[in-house]
């Protein structure tokens, strides 16, 4: 049922929700999507400690009005969740999941070169972040939110997807690995 959700949520045309609400249903279903990343996600055994909580952590401004706090306090995978938001490049790496905010393009090679041979699954939902060493990358194509997953960055971070959520987003090879 849960994956029917998610095929859904990819698939619906952001147009079905009219003009005026527009960018939050796509933050909203954004938000959606990060908590299966968070579910479909495996991290090397050190980088999970016996029931500490995974940090789910916002670079910049929160574009998502909101939309994550119900997350956290629930658990994924047996662990709480936790929000945070983060301004300094180096607490990026305390975090398992790390959305950065499209404003913060320009910081990104800076954070990106700070995240080598960390285990953090970074998010965003600029133009070009997949094919420049970004693992997960939101976009539009023909009116729907599309999924670009970097299979190179998400490797060279010793983290590994699950096969049902690789069935729901494009694979891209980069060659800039994280």
């Amino acid at each position: 049922m849960r994956w029917m959700c998610l095929l859904l949520l990819l698939t619906l045309p952001a147009w079905a929700y009219g003009a005026d609400n527009l960018l939050l249903a796509e933050q909203e279903i954004k938000a959606g999507l990060l908590y299966n990343f968070l579910k479909y996600t495996d991290w090397p055994a050190g980088n999970m400690n016996n029931g500490a909580p995974v940090a789910v952590c916002i670079f910049g401004a929160d574009p998502f009005a909101g939309y994550l706090q119900p997350m956290a306090g629930r658990t994924v995978n047996q662990r709480p969740i936790t929000i945070r938001m983060i301004h300094k490049i180096e607490n990026a790496g305390a975090c398992h999941l790390l959305f950065i905010n499209a404003d913060e393009k320009d910081r990104w090679p800076q954070l990106r070169d700070s995240l080598k041979g960390k285990s953090v699954l970074t998010v965003s939902d600029f133009s070009g972040f997949a094919d420049s060493g970004g693992m997960i990358e939101f976009g539009k194509r023909n009116d729907h939110i599309s999924v670009d997953l970097n299979i190179d960055a998400l490797e060279a971070a010793h983290l590994h997807v699950q096969d049902r959520l690789l069935k729901l987003v494009t694979v891209v090879h980069s060659g800039v690995g994280q």
